[in-house]
C-alpha cells in the first residue's frame, strides 16, 4: 500500500476541541461530496457508503475517566488505477500531552492492471489537509504548519529568530522551504506566487517567504553553506547541522539564474513546483510515525479493518431446481442463465488472461533491459574497486617510501580535504553549475533548459544527472588536455580507452562517436541533431552534432548528451554541448 502523502502536526493543548473542530472541518470536507457524505457522523464508529465505489469509515474511541479521544476518518475510493484512501487521525491522550496530535495520510493499491509504481509527482494534496491547517494551530517540532507561505520581514527580529530556531529545531520532521523575493517582484506577490508553486506539498512543508533585511539577518546567523538566495530557494531538511560543512549539500539550493529561467515577473512554470514537490514528499514519506502514535494507527487500522468486512452480506440466490419430465428436451430457464453466466465468466477471464500475458511480456522486456544495465554496473563497479585497490596501495607505497627518507610527520598526515565538489542530485543543481562559468571553463552549452528538465521527477533523476555530470566533466578534461598537450590528436574515444594520468574520463561504453547512417541520411531526423553553436564556430549558426554519450541503457526516457568538440589549431578550443534529454527520435513518424 504505497504512501503518497503525509500530513503529521501537533496542537497545542490550549487551542479549543481538536476532536470538535476536526469533525466539523471532516463534514463540510466530506459534504462536497453530496448529501451521503453530509451525512456521516462523528459521534461514534460506523460504516457510510458515499456510492457504490466509495465509503467513509469512522473510528471513535472516548475514554471520559482517563481522558482521553481517539478519531479516524478514513475515505476509500476505488478509481481506475487503483483503491485509494486517506485517513485522518486525531489523538487526544493527557500521556501525550501538551499536545494533541493530527495526522493526514494518502495511500494508493495499485490495480493488477496498472504500473506498479504510482508518480507520487502526479498527486495533488487531498483539500482536507489545507482546511485542517487553517482551522487548527498546527505545529512540527516549535515551526508553524500553515496551509500557506508566511512572510518574514527583517523588522522584526522575533520572526527572523523564530524562522532561524525552526531550521535548526532537532525536533523538526518536515522541510522549511524559504526564499527570497526577487528585485522585481514585490515580497507579497512572491508569496501568493510560492502559494501556488508549494500547492504540491500542502502539509509536508512549512513555506517562508523573505524580504531583504530578513535574507541579511538570516545570512548572519546561517553558515555560507546554507544561505538562502536572494530571487532563489533554499529546502531545509529535517536535522540540519550547521557545524558539518558536508550537510549543507544535503539541503537542496534553487539559485536566482535557474529560477529566472522558470519566470516571468512573479509567475513561475509548473516545473518549479514539481521539482520542490519530489524533495518535500521524499522527505515526509521517509518519517515514520512516533512509537506511541503507530501503537494507537495499528489498533484504530484494526477496527477499520473489521468496519470494512460489517457490510451486510446479500441473500443467497436461490439453488437452480431441474424440472423433470417425459417430454422436456431444452433445459429449463435457470440452467440457461447459469449457462450464460458462465459463458461470460469465462470470456472475462479469457480477457483477463490476454491482459496478463501482455504485462508479462512488458516485464519480460523490462527484466531484459534491467539484467543489460545491472550488468553493465557491475563491470564499473568492478573497474571501480580495482581503481581503489590500486590507488590504496599507491599510498601506502608512497608512505613508506617517505618513512624510508625521514620525513615521519609527513608520512603520518592525513591528506588534504577533495577539493572536487559532490554531483549535483538534482535538475536544478545541475543547470545551476552549468552556469557557473567556473565549474567547466573548457565547455560552452547552448542546450534548452526544458528538455533538460524532462529528466526531472523520475525515479532515475538522481542516476542521470549523475552521470550527466560525469559526462561533463570528461569533456571539459579532455579539452583541457587537448590544450595541455596540442598537436596530441587524441580523439575522445581514445581518450576515454586509455585515461591520462591527471584527467577523468568516463567508461567508453557510454559513448557513441557517431549516428546510425539511417539517423543521419534522413531530412528530418538529421534535422533533429543540428544544435546551435557561435557563428564563430560555423557561420550558419548550426551544426550537427552526431557524437553523443548515453546515460542510460533502460528504454523510455533513456537520456542523451550530444556534444561538439572544436579543438586544435585555429579553433575555439572548446566543446559545445547542444543537447541534454530524453533520447531523441530515431524513426519517422507523424
Amino acid at each position: 500500500m504505497p504512501l503518497v502523502h503525509r500530513t503529521l502536526v501537533t496542537v497545542p493543548g490550549d487551542d479549543g476541541d481538536l476532536v470538535a473542530v476536526t469533525s466539523s472541518v471532516l463534514s463540510r470536507w466530506l459534504s462536497k461530496r453530496g448529501s451521503s457524505g453530509a451525512r456521516v457522523g462523528f459521534d461514534v464508529s460506523g460504516r457510510h457508503d458515499l456510492s457504490n465505489r466509495s465509503r467513509a469509515l469512522v473510528v471513535r474511541h472516548d475514554n471520559a475517566d482517563e481522558g482521553l479521544t481517539f478519531l479516524r476518518l478514513t475515505t476509500e475510493s476505488e478509481k481506475p488505477d487503483g483503491l485509494w484512501r486517506t485517513l485522518i487521525t486525531v489523538v487526544v491522550d493527557p500521556a501525550l500531552s501538551p499536545e494533541r496530535h493530527l495526522w493526514l495520510d494518502m495511500t494508493v493499491d495499485p490495480d493488477p492492471g496498472t504500473p506498479s509504481e504510482i508518480s507520487r509527482l502526479d498527486v495533488m494534496p487531498p483539500e482536507a489537509a489545507r482546511m485542517l491547517l487553517d482551522a487548527v494551530d498546527a505545529h512540527d517540532g516549535a515551526c508553524p504548519m500553515p496551509s500557506v507561505p508566511r512572510i518574514v520581514r527583517g523588522r522584526d527580529e522575533a520572526d527572523v529568530a523564530a524562522l532561524h530556531a525552526s531550521v535548526l529545531d532537532p525536533l523538526r520532521r518536515a522541510a522549511i522551504v524559504a526564499t527570497g523575493a526577487p528585485p522585481d517582484v514585490t515580497v507579497a506577490d512572491w508569496r501568493d506566487s510560492m502559494a501556488g508553486a508549494l500547492a504540491r506539498c500542502t502539509g509536508m512543508c512549512a513555506g517562508y517567504v523573505l524580504d531583504a533585511a530578513a535574507l541579511e539577518r538570516m545570512g548572519r546567523l546561517l553558515p555560507p553553506g546554507l544561505d538562502i538566495p536572494d530571487g532563489g530557494m533554499r529546502t531545509f531538511l529535517p536535522g540540519v547541522d550547521p557545524d558539518d560543512e558536508e550537510d549543507a549539500s544535503r539541503h537542496p539550493r534553487m539559485g536566482p539564474a535557474t529560477l529566472d529561467t522558470a519566470r516571468q515577473g512573479p509567475r513561475v512554470r509548473n516545473w518549479v513546483g514539481a521539482t520542490l514537490a519530489r524533495g518535500v514528499r521524499d522527505s515526509a514519506l521517509s518519517q515514520r510515525l512516533p512509537g506511541p502514535l503507530r501503537a494507537i494507527d495499528a489498533l484504530l487500522s484494526e477496527e477499520t479493518d473489521d468496519l470494512r468486512r460489517s457490510r451486510a452480506s446479500l441473500p443467497p440466490a436461490p439453488s437452480p431446481v431441474r424440472l423433470q419430465g417425459p417430454d422436456t428436451e431444452s433445459p429449463p430457464v435457470p440452467e440457461q442463465a447459469e449457462a450464460v453466466a458462465r459463458e461470460r465468466q469465462a470470456r472475462r477471464l479469457r480477457e483477463e488472461v490476454r491482459r496478463l500475458n501482455a504485462r508479462l511480456a512488458e516485464l519480460a522486456e523490462e527484466h531484459h533491459h534491467l539484467l543489460a544495465e545491472t550488468a553493465d554496473l557491475t563491470e564499473e563497479l568492478d573497474t571501480e574497486r580495482e581503481n581503489a585497490r590500486l590507488a590504496r596501495y599507491e599510498a601506502r607505497w608512497l608512505r613508506e617510501r617517505i618513512r624510508e627518507e625521514g620525513l615521519f610527520r609527513l608520512a603520518a598526515s592525513p591528506a588534504p580535504r577533495d577539493p572536487e565538489r559532490r554531483p549535483p542530485t538534482g535538475v536544478p543543481e545541475l543547470l545551476e553549475r552549468i552556469t557557473d562559468d567556473t565549474a567547466l571553463p573548457h565547455l560552452f552549452f547552448t542546450i534548452e533548459d526544458h528538455t533538460v528538465y524532462e529528466l526531472a521527477d523520475s525515479r532515475k533523476e538522481s542516476l542521470w544527472v549523475t552521470r550527466a555530470w560525469e559526462a561533463l566533466t570528461a569533456l571539459n578534461d579532455y579539452a583541457r588536455y587537448q590544450f595541455d598537450n596540442p598537436g596530441s590528436g587524441l580523439g575522445f574515444h581514445s581518450y576515454l580507452r586509455d585515461q591520462p594520468d591527471g584527467y577523468r574520463v568516463i567508461p567508453v561504453k557510454r559513448l557513441a562517436s557517431q549516428e546510425s547512417d539511417h539517423v543521419r541520411n534522413r531530412g528530418k531526423l538529421n534535422e533533429k541533431r543540428l544544435f546551435r553553436v557561435p557563428t564563430e564556430v560555423d557561420p550558419t549558426g548550426r551544426v550537427p552534432m552526431y557524437a553523443h554519450i548515453k546515460l542510460d541503457i533502460e528504454y523510455g526516457i533513456c537520456p542523451r548528451l550530444y556534444f561538439y568538440p572544436d579543438l586544435g589549431p585555429d579553433t575555439t578550443n572548446r566543446v559545445y554541448v547542444g543537447y541534454l534529454g530524453r533520447h531523441l527520435p530515431v524513426q519517422q513518424s507523424n
